[in-house]
């Protein structure tokens, strides 16, 4: 009936605007796969065509799976095109120049869009502001130097604590899943160098409020929004739109209590600087307020985001290496045998103390060092692709011209695993190969565990005391008796560890 009473034209002007999308899509699309700057370069047309794809693959937990096969197809030795705008480089020869380069240190647009909440040391995009921030927050008080003059007499007592709570498990006769355990230690020892104080995770033998557990619940939706283009370049922008995914403060449990109690913590801080009470040695709050950007304080929301960046971005990733080297150990038991001959000849040496330091670990325990590593590199705690964007001029990767603006990654999921750096058996855990120093050198090139260059995790050093204590205290400590061997999980480019179970038997 309506199509009778509209002129001929303006029906014309209706089928047109009705298509116009469809219209618009087709023409990107075309685009992007004919005449992209990228179109010369090999991938799956369905992920030139659109970010969607990965978007997709990341939300069912398929992306690592599919770039896995994707560099089986397409080999390690070319850049693989997939996004309209990403270049993934399998082969470790490209990390240096990826992540290395000063001119190549911007990160890409998706960082800085609202995704990841208000601005802080891991949106920030630009090069020089992210390092005269990260130097503000404190980058040298976190190194391992500095952590064992002021914060590791701190790790001991918790070291013991979780020593002490696992007995109380093997007297009672009580399974253990040893994987949250030690992301409960993982976080307590976030908060203590947060706050000062931990949140009480080890003593009270649980996640508390639920912020692990709420955390990762929130990595589903989070990798689907950071990685669709649509989402992140446009959704994300509108104003008050981001917050519709956000817990909230009043939250009595997760991250909006997280958020909540940051900004408590934060106005409680304040207070007690302007009276004179700063701590004796700088916590990571300190560190957040006294910090300067353009030389001006952070703002309220800034100070508040970095606290809750720190629980998030230290509390998961240590556990998952925790967690990931006892499975290790445990599954393996050849391996554990001679990690538990190496503590116990030490220990009669005379080498170690109670509990073990991290500088004893380094030079008496080689090959609890080398199975930590070997941990680290096949189930490293982030995989995510974190991409750079391309200087003016261009760049010249492994023989390849990069055009300017297109983002360049790589990950450690396929780096890590290289057939020719990792040679022989590079998917097998085989902590053997980092005895070797000479060989231990040229793998250490492609390890990106906890990022290289200038971005490098400003917690790495803070992960490998952990890991240097915990690990042999608790093979000193403990028989393992494995009922489950739990699972390995990477959602959103963040691996964590499920269901690692086992009975203890105490050894001391």
């Amino acid at each position: 009936m309506l199509s009778t009473l509209l002129p001929t034209s303006l029906r014309v002007i209706a089928v047109l605007l009705g298509a116009a999308p469809a219209l618009i899509l087709a023409a990107r699309v075309i685009y992007r796969l004919r005449f992209h700057p990228l179109a010369q370069f090999q991938g799956p047309w369905y992920a030139a065509a659109t970010s969607l794809t990965l978007a997709a693959l990341s939300l069912v937990r398929l992306d690592i799976v599919w770039i896995e096969y994707l560099v089986k197809k397409y080999g390690r030795r070319h850049p693989i095109r997939i996004q309209p705008n990403l270049l993934l480089f399998p082969h470790p020869s490209a990390l240096k120049e990826i992540y290395c380069d000063p001119k190549c240190n911007t990160k890409s647009s998706m960082y800085g869009t609202g995704v990841f909440g208000p601005p802080h040391l891991f949106s920030t995009l630009d090069g020089d502001k992210h390092r005269e921030l990260r130097k503000s927050l404190g980058g040298a008080p976190w190194t391992i130097g500095s952590l064992k003059n002021n914060w590791e007499p701190r790790f001991d007592d918790h070291v013991l604590l979780l020593c002490q709570k696992l007995k109380e498990n093997a007297d009672a006769n009580e399974p253990v899943i040893l994987c949250d355990r030690v992301a409960q230690f993982a976080a307590d020892i976030v908060t203590m160098l947060l706050f000062t104080e931990p949140f009480g995770f080890v003593r009270n033998a649980r996640d508390e409020r639920r912020i692990l557990e709420t955390w990762r619940q929130s990595l589903n939706i989070f990798a689907f929004a950071s990685r669709f283009n649509f989402f992140h370049y446009y959704l994300a922008r509108i104003p008050g739109f981001s917050t519709l995914f956000f817990p909230k403060k009043t939250d009595v449990y997760g991250m909006g209590w997280l958020m909540g109690e940051s900004e408590r913590q934060v106005n409680e801080r304040q207070a007690l600087v302007q009276r004179g009470l700063a701590p004796k040695i700088p916590d990571f709050l300190q560190h957040c307020l006294d910090a300067r950007l353009d030389k001006k304080p952070l703002s309220q929301s800034q100070k508040e985001a970095h606290v809750t960046l720190f629980v998030q971005a230290g509390s998961d990733t240590t556990a998952t290496a925790l967690g990931s080297t006892l499975r290790f150990l445990i599954v393996h038991s050849e391996k554990l045998g001679r990690a538990t001959q190496e503590i116990n000849q030490a220990y009669r040496s005379g080498l170690l103390s109670t509990p073990v330091k991290y500088e004893e670990t380094r030079q008496h325990l080689p090959y609890i060092a080398a199975c930590i590593k070997e941990a680290l590199r096949l189930q490293p705690p982030a995989t995510n692709l974190f991409g750079r964007v391309v200087p003016k001029g261009g760049k010249i990767i492994g023989g390849h011209y990069i055009p300017p603006g297109v983002e360049i990654t790589s990950t450690a999921c396929v780096v890590q695993r290289d057939p020719e750096v990792f040679h022989p058996d590079p998917h097998l855990f085989r902590p053997e190969r980092w005895l070797d120093r000479n060989k231990a050198a040229e793998m250490d090139t492609a390890i990106f565990s906890f990022g290289i260059g200038p971005r490098t995790c400003l917690g790495r050093d803070i992960a490998h005391m952990e890991l240097y204590k915990v690990i042999p205290e608790l093979i000193r400590r403990f028989h393992f008796d494995l009922v489950e061997p739990g699972e390995y999980l990477v959602v959103s480019g963040v691996g964590y560890n499920i269901n690692l179970t086992v009975n203890l038997t105490p050894r001391l």
